[in-house]
């Protein structure tokens, strides 16, 4: 019996080729057809929320801001939660607004460099109808604090949505910039397939009406 070293090696079968009629279906329908649903993707408007620190912060302020407008010009609703303040209407407290916007919004980036910003993930790390939209950012030199140790370790168990940074370096290369996009990248897909299915979908028709 030949060893495994002496099998014979596997011929790969080459693919068929298009035909003719099958190139120019490709090239005229599927490919524009592709192409046209792939910016629909693309074209998807998301709601998000930016939360963290104010600008006495300095850098991480100017990050929290730059994450803001990169969403902005790529056609998405970002905003500050304080950009929002004259928007409620009959909400007696702060927190209710947030939990309001938090509720409404597609995504929540938190930047938890401020006491602000882990109050308000701490807030509302138990509710279910929001905490799996936060995408937290926390500092790796915090790690061992009893924000991570306590509400940030559930939610990264639970939803994998806590990064850490290492400061100044993350902060100056872009890189919470670019978990964000891909991110977003995500959402928007599953966002137009949902819309997508949801439109497609009608009631059955009566019995013994036609279909």
């Amino acid at each position: 019996m030949a060893s495994a070293s002496q099998e014979m090696p596997v011929t790969m079968p080459q693919p068929v080729q298009l035909s003719p009629r099958a190139q120019a279906y490709f090239a005229q329908v599927f490919k524009p057809r592709y192409d046209a649903l792939q910016q629909a993707v693309k074209q998807t408007p998301l709601a998000i929320l930016v939360w963290g620190p104010g600008p006495s912060a300095g850098d991480l302020y100017m990050k929290r801001a730059q994450i803001r407008d990169e969403l902005r010009r790529r056609g998405h609703a970002a905003f500050f939660s304080e950009e929002l303040a004259g928007t409620a209407s009959g909400v007696p407290s702060q927190k209710g607004i947030e939990f309001l916007q938090a509720q409404a919004a597609d995504l929540i980036v938190v930047m938890q460099a401020s006491y602000g910003s882990v109050a308000e993930v701490h807030d509302f790390a138990s509710f279910r109808v929001i905490n799996f939209k936060m995408l937290v950012f926390i500092d790796q030199a915090a790690t061992d604090g009893y924000s991570y140790q306590g509400a940030l370790t559930e939610l990264k168990t639970l939803y994998n949505n806590v990064e850490t940074y290492k400061y100044p370096e993350d902060i100056v290369q872009c890189n919470l910039l670019r978990i964000v996009m891909s991110k977003v990248d995500v959402l928007q897909m599953v966002k137009y397939r949902d819309l997508t299915n949801a439109g497609s979908w009608a009631p059955l028709p009566p019995q013994g009406a036609p279909a």
